[in-house]
């Protein structure tokens, strides 16, 4: 279908459109028809014909199968759907695609309602933002034992935050690039206080949390190899990736004021780099990529200077 495909509707705009037009180099590079990509996905080929036209916007679960069926990092479009998502919110030119992909499991039989009893009412405890909400204690707490209750209920927020701890761990192990790629994907947490500025140059904007913010300016393509230009304003700070990409192909992120950092694949097909500063509205941002087997080829974005909200 590479080639031959209709003209995006003139109501999807914006990010919206930059992202039809991503997944429809994506399905044209792979060679793949609409019937063999809903095959490898389990996703069906109207579904598909829906996001490759610009119909309705894809959701997250689909871009990950799209990637990994056809050997393409969807991770890095992620901000540009998100961008395209809010834009919906105002703007809506498209429809968001349900997530489900099977049909609903039939509701299982309900038994027949038993008699409501009113549970006494209980003073409000406040709960800090770091915690879950704590359970409702059991209905009829005996006031003479009042204190054995904040005994429990301490008890239960501790268990609360230890649960909450725990799945922030898990969920950090298992993110997608932080051990499958060998390579650096810019997701995890901050574990460091923020930078700003100047003082992230040089830095990794996954352990000084700048990535909380990421925004993706632009993106390129070097060949097959997909670049992006990342920007903090919480950080004041910009930095590039490569995805799509193998060994020895790198990203290069160049500013006006001489500053750069470079982005290069080791192994697995993705990387990002360290910071430099963005600070000043007046310095150009733009990222290069080069591919291992021609280092005499560069393909740079265009150049952006940081956003000044």
């Amino acid at each position: 279908m590479g080639g031959n495909w209709r003209p995006i509707p003139d109501d999807v705009r914006g990010n919206s459109r930059r992202l039809t037009e991503e997944l429809r180099a994506i399905k044209d590079r792979s060679g793949l028809s609409l019937t063999q990509v809903g095959a490898r996905t389990h996703y069906s080929k109207a579904s598909w014909e829906r996001w490759f036209n610009g119909k309705r916007l894809i959701t997250e679960q689909a871009l990950e199968s799209l990637a990994v069926a056809v050997d393409e990092n969807a991770r890095l479009l992620r901000p540009l759907l998100e961008q395209a998502l809010r834009e919906t919110e105002t703007d809506a030119p498209l429809l968001v695609e349900p997530a489900a992909v099977s049909a609903p499991a039939a509701p299982a039989a309900v038994p027949a309602a038993a008699p409501v009893v009113a549970a006494p009412a209980v003073a409000a405890v406040p709960v800090s933002p770091m915690t879950a909400e704590p359970a409702a204690p059991a209905p009829g707490p005996d006031p003479v034992r009042t204190g054995g209750w904040r005994r429990h209920l301490r008890t239960a927020l501790v268990s609360a935050l230890s649960a909450l701890v725990g799945a922030a761990v898990g969920a950090y192990v298992a993110a997608p690039g932080s051990q499958s790629t060998g390579t650096r994907t810019p997701s995890a947490a901050s574990t460091l206080p923020p930078c700003t500025g100047s003082g992230c140059s040089g830095r990794d904007p996954q352990s000084t949390g700048c990535v909380k913010d990421d925004k993706t300016l632009t993106t390129g393509h070097v060949g097959k190899i997909i670049i992006y230009l990342h920007y903090s304003a919480r950080c004041h700070a910009a930095w590039g990736a490569l995805t799509n990409a193998g060994p020895g192909d790198f990203a290069t992120i160049i500013t006006t004021s001489g500053e750069r950092q470079q982005a290069l694949v080791h192994w697995g097909y993705d990387n990002y780099s360290m910071m430099v500063d963005a600070s000043d509205s007046t310095i150009g941002l733009k990222v290069c990529g080069t591919p291992q087997s021609n280092l005499h080829v560069a393909v740079c974005t265009p150049e952006f200077t940081a956003p000044t909200s």
